[in-house]
């Protein structure tokens, strides 16, 4: 959903900035060690305090952290696997060299607590004197050597960030070990559709089309038979699914086996729909392999491909807009880096929900899907 989306890209930011704070506050301690060692006067001189200056140093260093998360790119951020380190010191990195050049740039015009002023009027006072001059020189040599560190922290980020990145194109060759572990997956019309899939959604390593197939025949039935959501319930499967909402038979009757009817009616105004009436219920129930529910969701996946949620509702009924639909989902819900890790259960936890129902089929599918993978 579009506000899940932009709550990621928010947090992505947040974390970015906050290692950049680490890494000003790093720069500082430094900074403070080195200062603590000069003679008197000097030290006094030198190492004058200011809460003030401190803090807005650490909102520099915020700024030069969420600036690094933007030169590397918010789908990167979002792909990150959380377990590696390099990655996160590598923005502290960037909040230590960035925040640098981003004082030494406000230095040339705001100089620091118990600096001269002489600097400032340096850049105002035309036929400055040779001492202005030369403090202004010296600024401009700091400034510089700021930039030159914080290119080659950025240099270093990026290949980083970009070390484990999958080679665009690299599908497995998946169709016999699909067939293998789904005998009765009709693999001339689920194999093309698939591989357009992880294509264009990064799936191209062995563990990550085995997590996302894994998912898949739960969601979608071992034949994938079940890419529509099929709202024809008893009374007794209604009572179990919504026990909330219908409590009673008598609760349930009225929409026993009425799909449509019953669609419109427990999907009403939720997810991005309209009320009954709209038949925004049934037209955006679940479709997909990963069942994409509710209007919300179909404009989200439309945005990204071009198409009004109508024509999405339509495009998912078919295999290929089944298996690109839930490629997508996976690649935007940020499972893939769990799927790099081999951590299953946060991916059914993003699929699925709290309730992560049948979490150990998922989890027999996808180990069965690698193993033949691997071989």
């Amino acid at each position: 959903m579009a506000d899940s989306a932009t709550g990621s890209i928010l947090s992505a930011l947040i974390l970015c900035g906050l290692m950049g704070v680490l890494g000003q506050g790093a720069r500082a301690a430094v900074g403070l060690k080195s200062a603590s060692r000069l003679p008197s006067p000097q030290a006094d001189q030198q190492t004058e305090f200011s809460a003030a200056y401190f803090v807005l140093s650490l909102m520099i260093g915020f700024i030069a952290g969420i600036l690094a998360g933007l030169a590397i790119g918010i789908q990167n951020i979002l792909n990150i696997d959380p377990g590696d380190i390099k990655v996160l010191l590598g923005i502290a990195a960037s909040g230590y060299a960035g925040a640098d050049f981003i004082e030494n740039s406000l230095s040339i015009f705001i100089p620091p607590p118990g600096s001269s002023t002489a600097s400032s009027k340096a850049l105002r006072t035309v036929g400055a004197s040779p001492a202005d001059a030369a403090i202004y020189a010296a600024h401009t040599a700091a400034l510089a050597n700021a930039a030159q560190q914080l290119s080659a922290v950025s240099d270093r980020l990026t290949t980083v960030v970009a070390a484990p990145a999958v080679i665009a194109g690299a599908v497995p060759a998946f169709g016999a070990a699909l067939q293998s572990v789904a005998p009765g997956i009709d693999r001339m019309k689920w194999e093309p559709a698939l591989a357009a899939g992880f294509q264009k959604y990064s799936l191209t390593n062995n563990r990550r089309v085995a997590a996302a197939i894994g998912q898949f025949l739960v969601e979608a039935g071992g034949a994938f038979e079940e890419v529509i959501e099929n709202m024809s319930y008893s009374t007794t499967r209604m009572m179990e699914v919504w026990p909330s909402t219908f409590k009673t038979q008598a609760d349930a009757l009225p929409y026993a086996h009425q799909p449509q009817k019953l669609g419109n009616f427990i999907y009403a105004n939720r997810l991005g729909n309209g009320n009954e009436a709209s038949g925004d219920g049934y037209r955006f129930r679940g479709r997909g392999l990963i069942q994409l529910t509710g209007r919300d969701e179909y404009n989200e996946f439309g945005a990204a491909i071009g198409m009004t949620a109508e024509q999405v509702s339509d495009y998912c009924e078919t295999a290929e807009g089944a298996a690109v639909s839930g490629c997508w989902y996976l690649a935007t819900r940020g499972c893939l880096p769990f799927a790099d890790a081999w951590n299953l259960a946060e991916i059914t936890r993003r699929v699925n929900g709290r309730k992560m129902q049948d979490h150990a089929r998922r989890v027999r599918f996808s180990n069965a899907m690698l193993a033949e993978l691997n071989t």
